[in-house]
């Protein structure tokens, strides 16, 4: 999993995560950062003087902390108080907790009622691929804001739900060049619908195994 979170993705999932996060944050959390990389993308959607914390549980894997306060922490044991953070990412990082449910319940603590909670994961799935006309095609936007189908990721959201999560949204990008990453794990007539196209019946492939990454927000 951790290998499709890397170069040739990092633009992909740049995109990906930026699209739903909020702009304007004054503070935002990266829980299990890592050496840092992906932790400084949130500067991008927080105010001039907005705070950016990354949290990990091993020192040893920090890296550069230009513009980011790194902490050593459990994801388990936040050492934050209630509804104090505006946006948390996530990034591959909740199966790896011993915990991951208290992690959730944590994460739910710490985060502002009207905060966002961003979650991402990667890896092999069997999926359907649709293959939409071109002409539905060229009228896409870079993000669209809908769920995959065949209940792909559904998985995910019953997680969040579970944990006090209210409507969490699922998208989900294909790693395997594919382009655009979305469309081809979207119904058509949803896609049609979306963007006010006469409805279309795509052709749906048989179920093959192909890498996913999964955008959770709630």
């Amino acid at each position: 999993m951790i290998a499709l979170l890397h170069e040739p993705y990092l633009p992909l999932i740049r995109h990906a995560l930026l699209a739903v996060t909020p702009r304007g944050v004054a503070r935002a959390l990266d829980i299990g950062c890592g050496d840092g990389t992906k932790t400084h993308w949130l500067r991008e959607c927080c105010t001039p003087d907005g705070l950016i914390i990354g949290l990990e549980r091993d020192i040893n894997v920090l890296g550069s902390a230009q513009g980011i306060s790194q902490i050593v922490g459990d994801a388990i044991n936040l050492p934050f108080a209630d509804q104090t953070i505006d946006v948390i990412w996530c990034i591959a990082a909740l199966a790896l907790f011993s915990q991951p449910q208290q992690a959730l319940a944590e994460m739910r603590r710490v985060l502002h009622p009207r905060g966002t909670l961003i979650l991402l994961t990667a890896g092999e799935y069997w999926v359907r691929l649709r293959k939409h006309p071109l002409t539905v095609v060229q009228t896409l936007p870079p993000d669209i804001p809908l769920s995959p189908a065949d209940g792909l990721g559904e998985e995910w959201a019953r997680l969040l739900r579970t944990a006090g999560f209210t409507q969490p949204q699922v998208r989900a990008y294909l790693l395997n060049g594919v382009a655009p990453a979305q469309a081809a794990l979207l119904d058509s007539a949803d896609l049609a619908a979306y963007i006010n196209h006469t409805p279309v019946v795509s052709p749906i492939a048989e179920p093959e195994v192909h890498p996913v990454l999964f955008i959770v927000k709630a």
